[in-house]
């Protein structure tokens, strides 16, 4: 007899990629407003904002108070080993203020984190996976084709029929800060240099940030350094 491997999802269960940052955050609130249980996954590579991120999301998280949302998982999965001298891991030559948007750009990020959240997922009968990717990644591992092609990787080699969703890869920032203006958006992060949970204000995640604010006319609550 041969043995089944198949796992059967929980309908009711969502897993978000859970970063701290504006466009996650937002994203967790409306699927938590619809009433999904919704599992926040955040998986630490040694990237050089991690610790400050993780502040800034348990913050965030308390500030909403949804009783559908789990306590965070934290996966690990380092990156030291094959992008050591990449500057998301030293914090050395980070993109700066006019840096273009493709500079952001960290080979395999989506990849990585979607195999180990598909794992958890698997272990949690999760059949829905959520990013926050926007219009303005044009990364390899941010495209629909993409994600269609790691839905049919997780269900062969997991026996998880996993559907990853990217609800905002049509909008901009700015359409993400007015989906989340009633929120408490200054309890999120998006900077690769922060000290603490203050913002530098001189890199390229915080330009994208003040830009978001400004195009869509709301006041931007974000500290910033400079």
């Amino acid at each position: 007899m041969v043995k089944s491997f198949r796992v059967v999802p929980i309908r009711s269960r969502v897993a978000v990629l859970a970063s701290g940052g504006l466009d996650s955050s937002v994203l967790i609130a409306e699927l938590a407003r619809r009433s999904r249980r919704v599992y926040p996954i955040y998986v630490r590579a040694g990237l050089n904002w991690e610790r400050d991120e993780l502040q800034v999301l348990r913050r965030f998280l308390r500030s909403i108070a949804r009783r559908n949302i789990e306590e965070i998982s934290i996966l690990r999965l380092p990156f030291d080993d094959v992008a050591g001298d990449h500057w998301s891991v030293t914090g050395r030559g980070i993109p700066g203020y006019r840096a273009r948007t493709e500079s952001n750009y960290i080979p395999g990020r989506n990849l990585a984190l979607l195999s180990k959240a598909a794992i958890f997922c698997a272990r949690n009968r999760i059949g829905e996976i959520a990013m926050a990717q926007l219009k303005a990644n044009p990364f390899p591992d941010a495209r629909p084709e993409f994600f269609r092609a790691f839905e049919r990787t997780a269900e062969l080699g997991l026996g998880l029929k996993l559907r990853v969703r990217a609800p905002f890869l049509n909008l901009s920032k700015s359409d993400v800060i007015g989906k989340g203006k009633a929120l408490p958006l200054e309890l999120t992060l998006s900077c690769a240099r922060p000290r603490g949970t203050v913002h530098c204000g001189r890199c390229t995640k915080c330009a994208e940030r003040v830009a978001g604010f400004r195009t869509a006319g709301i006041l931007d609550p974000t500290r910033y350094i400079d």
